[in-house]
C-alpha cells in the first residue's frame, strides 16, 4: 500500500492498573501548598521525602526543578530504606533527562530505578503488587525510551517486561495499553501480522473493560493493517467505528484528524474514489484549522490531498501540496517513511508538467531513500544483534572474574576480621555518644517550645480574665451609675414645670444617657461576650456580624461541636480584630466570615473587597501580629493573600 502512514503511538507511563495523564504546564495550586509548607512548618523524615517527591512529579514540565526535588527526595529517603520513594525519584530524574532529549543519562537513571526498585524487596514492608507496580512502571518507560531511539526490538522486550507483571496481578486496563503499545511497535517494522494479533488483543481487553477509547484506538490500528494487506472492506469497518467514536467525544478532537486521513487513504487506494477520498481530506483540513493536531497528520492530509489532484491530472496543485507537505516533514523529522509517496508524486507531477530534470532529482531521491531505509532496518537489526552478544560476553567474562573475586575474599577474611571486630567498636561508640548528644539537643530544643507554650498560655488567661473583670466593672459600675443619673433626671421631670428650651435640653441629655448605656453595653458584650460562654462559638460570632455591619456575611459549615472555651476565645479575638482592621483600614464594601469545624480540625477566613495591602511589609499595629501569636499558641497556621486594589482573604487552620 502507498498510502501515508499515521502513527498512532500512545506513550502511556504504566504504572500498575492505572494510567498516569499527563498535566498542565502551570504549577497547580498543590504544588503551590506543598511549597508553603515547606516554608512554615517542614516535616521529617519519610513525610518529608514524599512532600519531595510529590513536588518532583508536580514540576514535570520544569526539568530543573523536578530533578532538584527527586534528589532532594533520594537523600532523605535513601538513609531510611524507602525504596519505593528513591526508585520513583531516579524515575523522574530519567523522565526529566527524557523530555530534554538526552536519552543516555535517562537510560542510566532508568537502572537506577530499577536497581531501587529490587531492594524493596528486601524488606516486608512493601507488598509483591506494590514491588510490580514500581516495576511495570519502569519497564513500560523504558519502552518507550528504546521506542524514540528507534529500538524497537527492545522496546517490544521492555513492554513484554510490563505486560507479563499486568497479568499476573489482573491489570486488565494496563493490559490493554501494553498490547496496544505492542502492536504500534509491531506496525512500525512492518510486521503485519504481530500488529494485527496484539490490537486484537487489546481490543478485546478494553470491550471487556468497558474502555471505548482503547477500542477505538485499535480499530485505527487495525485499518492500517487491513488496509496494507489489501482487506479494504474490513479496513474501512475499522475505520468507521473508529470515525464516530472520536467524533462522539470532543475530548479526543486529537484522533479526529487521523481517522478521516485512515478513512481517505482507504477510499483512494482500496476502490479509487477519488471524489469520497476528497471528501474525508477537506474534512481533515477544515479541523486542522481549528485544531491542534500532530504536524504528521498536517503532512498526512497535504501529502493526500497532492496524490487527489495528480490521480485528477491537475499536475501544478499536486507538485505544490506535495512540497507543502514536506516543509511541514522538515519541521518533525520523526517521520521519515512520510516522504517516500510525496517523492513520488513530485517525481509524477515534474515528469507531466515537462520538467524532466526535477522529476529524475524526486526519482533519485524516492529510490535513495528506500535504499537508506532498507539499510537502516538492517543496520539496526545487526545493531542489536552486536549489542547482545558484547552483553553476554561480558557476562561471561564477569562471572569468571567473580569467581576470582570471591576466592581473594576468603583469603581476606580471616585478617581482616580483627580490625573489623575493633572499627565496629569504634563505631559504635561513636554512635552511641552521638545519640546522646542528639537527643540532648532534642530535649533542649523541645523544652523552649514547651517553655514558649506555657508563656503564651499564660498570657492568654490573663487576658481572658482582665477582658472579664473589665466586663464585669462597666456593667456593675458604669452601668449602674447610668441608670441611677436616668431615673434620676426622670423623678427631675415629674415634679419641675419646664418651658420648650428646657424640655429639648432634657430630651437631648436622655437621649445622651440611652446612647451611653447602649455603647456600654456593646463594649463589655465585645470584651467578654456572654453568647460566648453559654452558646459557644457559632452564636457569638453571628451575634458579632449582625451587630457590627448589614455587610457582614457569616457562614458556618460543619459540626456544631463545643470546642475547647480556649480555643473558642483564640478564634472569636481573632475574627473580632481581622473583621474590625477590614472596617477601619480596607474601605470595604462587603466582608465575608467562614468557620468550618470538623473532627480532627477547625478553619476560618476573612474575606473583604477592600483596597488590601502588601503582607510582606512590616504592619505598624500589632492586630495581625497577636493573632499570630494567639494561633500559633494552638499549633495553628495563618495564610494571608492580598493585593493592592485587589482586596485581602485570611486564612487560619488549626488541627484540633
Amino acid at each position: 500500500m502507498k498510502a501515508l502512514k499515521t502513527s498512532l503511538l500512545i506513550l502511556s507511563l504504566f504504572c500498575g492498573n492505572t494510567l498516569l495523564a499527563q498535566r498542565s504546564d502551570h504549577r497547580n495550586r498543590q504544588v503551590d501548598s506543598l511549597e508553603q509548607v515547606l516554608a512554615t512548618n517542614p516535616p521529617e523524615g519519610v513525610e518529608l521525602a514524599a512532600i519531595y517527591n510529590a513536588l518532583s512529579n508536580g514540576y514535570r514540565h520544569e526539568a530543573k526543578k523536578r530533578i532538584e526535588y527527586a534528589r532532594r527526595s533520594i537523600a532523605v529517603a535513601e538513609p531510611l530504606d524507602a525504596w519505593s520513594l528513591v526508585s520513583n525519584n531516579y524515575m523522574q530524574i530519567g523522565l526529566a533527562h527524557d523530555g530534554e532529549m538526552r536519552y543516555d543519562s535517562t537510560l542510566i537513571y532508568f537502572n537506577r530505578a530499577l536497581a531501587a526498585a529490587e531492594r524493596m524487596r528486601d524488606f516486608k514492608k512493601y507488598e509483591e503488587s506494590d514491588i510490580d507496580n514500581r516495576l511495570s512502571a519502569i519497564y513500560g518507560n523504558m519502552g518507550n525510551l528504546y521506542n524514540i531511539q528507534d529500538s524497537l526490538h527492545r522496546a517490544v522486550e521492555y513492554y513484554l517486561k510490563a505486560l507479563a507483571l499486568f497479568e499476573k496481578h489482573g491489570w486488565r486496563e494496563s493490559q490493554a495499553n501494553a498490547y496496544y503499545n505492542i502492536g504500534e511497535m509491531y506496525l512500525s517494522m512492518e510486521n503485519y501480522p504481530q500488529a494485527e494479533e496484539n490490537y486484537r488483543r487489546a481490543a478485546g481487553i478494553a470491550r471487556d473493560t468497558g474502555d471505548s477509547l482503547f477500542v477505538a484506538y485499535a480499530d485505527l490500528g487495525l485499518a492500517i493493517v487491513e488496509s496494507a494487506g489489501g482487506n479494504y472492506d474490513r479496513a474501512l469497518e475499522h475505520a468507521l467505528a473508529a470515525h464516530d467514536y472520536f467524533f462522539s467525544q470532543p475530548d479526543e478532537d486529537t484522533f479526529q484528524v487521523a481517522a478521516l486521513n485512515i478513512l481517505a487513504e482507504i477510499w483512494l487506494y482500496g476502490s479509487g474514489d477519488v471524489d469520497r477520498a476528497e471528501e474525508y481530506v477537506n474534512r481533515a483540513l477544515e479541523l486542522m484549522d481549528t485544531q491542534e493536531v500532530w504536524l504528521i497528520q498536517r503532512a498526512d492530509a497535504k501529502g493526500l490531498m497532492a496524490e487527489i489532484f495528480l490521480r485528477r491530472g491537475e499536475w501544478r496543485a499536486a507538485r505544490d501540496t506535495a512540497l507543502e507537505a514536506i516543509e511541514i516533514l522538515d519541521t518533525d523529522p520523526t517521520e521519515p517513511s512520510n516522504l517516500l509517496p510525496l517523492y513520488e508524486v513530485l517525481a509524477k507531477a515534474y515528469s507531466h508538467l515537462g520538467d524532466a530534470a526535477r522529476a529524475d532529482e524526486y526519482l533519485d531521491k524516492l529510490v535513495a531513500f528506500q535504499s537508506a531505509r532498507s539499510t537502516k532496518h538492517y543496520q539496526s537489526a545487526i545493531r542489536e544483534m552486536e549489542t547482545r552478544y558484547e552483553t553476554e560476553k561480558k557476562e561471561a567474562r564477569i562471572a569468571t572474574l567473580e569467581d576470582e573475586r570471591r576466592l581473594m575474599v576468603l583469603l581476606g577474611v580471616a585478617a581482616g576480621a580483627v580490625l573489623l571486630l575493633a572499627m565496629a567498636t569504634l563505631f559504635f561508640l561513636w554512635r552511641w555518644t552521638a545519640g546522646r548528644r542528639r537527643i540532648s539537643e532534642q530535649q533542649i530544643v523541645q523544652l523552649e517550645q514547651e517553655k514558649q507554650f506555657v508563656a503564651t498560655q499564660a498570657l492568654l488567661d490573663g487576658e481572658v480574665q482582665e477582658r472579664t473583670r473589665l466586663a464585669r466593672d462597666l456593667h456593675d459600675g458604669l452601668g449602674s451609675i447610668l441608670t441611677g443619673t436616668k431615673l434620676n433626671l426622670q423623678e427631675m421631670k415629674n415634679g419641675a414645670t419646664m418651658n420648650p428650651a428646657s424640655r429639648e435640653h432634657y430630651d437631648t441629655a436622655m437621649s445622651l444617657v440611652d446612647q451611653s448605656m447602649s455603647e456600654m453595653r456593646r463594649v463589655a458584650h465585645h470584651l467578654m461576650p456572654d453568647a460566648l460562654s453559654r452558646f459557644g462559638l457559632r452564636s457569638a460570632v453571628d451575634d458579632f456580624c449582625r451587630s457590627v455591619s448589614p455587610n457582614i456575611v457569616f457562614d458556618w459549615f460543619g459540626s456544631d461541636a463545643r470546642l475547647d472555651p480556649k480555643l473558642e476565645e483564640v478564634i472569636y479575638r481573632s475574627i473580632y480584630e481581622l473583621v474590625n482592621n477590614a472596617l477601619k483600614y480596607s474601605g470595604a464594601g462587603q466582608i465575608m466570615v467562614q468557620i468550618m469545624q470538623e473532627d480532627d480540625r477547625v478553619a476560618f477566613t476573612v474575606q473583604d473587597d477592600g483596597r488590601g495591602f502588601d503582607p510582606s511589609e512590616e504592619t505598624k499595629g500589632t492586630g495581625l501580629r497577636n493573632i499570630r501569636t494567639r494561633v500559633a499558641s494552638f499549633g495553628g497556621d495563618i495564610q494571608i493573600d492580598s493585593k493592592a486594589g485587589e482586596g485581602t482573604e485570611i486564612n487560619v487552620e488549626i488541627r484540633l
